[in-house]
């Protein structure tokens, strides 16, 4: 019989200090992008996170371009307006 998989309170400890360096340096990350990038990947993630609310057209040409166009329904609200 195996023992039930218990977290350390060390593991747990790095774990979470890797979580809040990763989000530190991605916000980092995210100020140094173009802003046209940072809406396709808010684009993106809203995709992700909803995807019965975005409409996705994959768009692929022979000579290899491929172009994903994203469209939602859903009006952003005055925060989120760019």
């Amino acid at each position: 019989m195996s023992l039930p998989d218990e977290k350390l309170p060390l593991a747990s400890f790095v774990q979470e200090e890797m979580a809040e360096g990763l989000g530190e340096n991605l916000s980092q990350l995210l100020d140094l992008l173009p802003p046209v990038v940072r809406l396709r990947l808010l684009a993106f993630m809203h995709l992700v996170e909803q995807p019965e609310a975005m409409k996705a057209t994959l768009e692929v040409q022979p000579c290899g371009l491929l172009r994903l166009t994203l469209d939602t329904t859903v009006s952003p609200c005055r925060t989120h307006q760019h």
